[in-house]
């Protein structure tokens, strides 16, 4: 298979739009965006069905670990990490007994945290410039399950578009570049990271990032939109009528 890589400049888009204006605190992560879809996508997991009660999780790329509530509300044991020591230090402000690392995970530092039976990555792939790479050190620390989303690109095609982001946000890339990969590329990465089972969602979270058609136009933003999806790959198959293989 051949993967190919495209250098590009941000579309205007809902995070484009973050993007242009610098932020100086982690509060970001409260504006009406990130509530509405933060909303969405925990209905959504939650919805799912897949179990981590009693599992240890690390929440990668957490921001300031609204998504983590969701995960110790369900029983988890749950390690939160992000890049930014601005939004560790606001996770301890909200919950001072959390377990936390700042780390940048585009560096094998991600493997000295040792493993995790469930490794949960919401709105982290797309802010980086080696997808792949990560994708393979997130699998090496993955006892079970990798549960992923990111922004995509409308490709049948194993490609990602690289793109410029501005690392004065908290929310976006700590290294001022990103990327858009396709599903596609995606599901090839966590096949090769060891997780053999790859699943998409039978359905997707109620916001408007969530709600486009694929046309393999190479595109990543519609309607004003960018585009995401959902992935969830594991080391033994999973039956659920929530999931169908990639």
């Amino acid at each position: 298979m051949k993967l190919v890589q495209r250098i590009g400049n941000l579309f205007a888009n809902s995070d484009a739009r973050h993007s242009r204006s610098p932020v100086i605190d982690a509060g970001v992560f409260d504006e009406d965006f990130y509530r509405d879809i933060t909303a969405a996508r925990l209905a959504h997991f939650k919805s799912l069905g897949l179990s981590v009660s009693g599992k240890s999780v690390i929440d990668i790329g957490c921001g300031v670990g609204h998504l983590s509530d969701v995960l110790e509300e369900m029983g988890a044991d749950v390690t939160c990490v992000d890049g930014r020591a601005e939004n560790i230090a606001r996770i301890h402000e909200l919950h001072p007994k959390r377990k936390t690392s700042v780390v940048d995970v585009e560096t094998d530092k991600l493997l000295e945290l040792g493993k995790f039976d469930v490794v949960f990555c919401y709105g982290l792939l797309y802010h980086l410039a080696d997808p792949l790479g990560f994708i393979r050190r997130a699998g090496a620390i993955c006892r079970n399950w990798l549960i992923l989303e990111t922004c995509i690109m409308d490709s049948e095609s194993l490609v990602v578009q690289l793109v410029s982001e501005d690392d004065a946000n908290h929310s976006q890339a700590l290294h001022a570049m990103g990327c858009r990969p396709s599903s596609a590329y995606v599901a090839f990465g966590l096949k090769t990271a060891g997780l053999e089972h790859v699943y998409v969602t039978n359905s997707l979270p109620s916001h408007a990032q969530f709600r486009y058609r694929l046309e393999n136009d190479c595109s990543y933003v519609k309607n004003g939109n960018l585009m995401r999806n959902i992935f969830v790959a594991s080391r033994s198959p999973i039956d659920s009528p929530m999931l169908r293989p990639y």
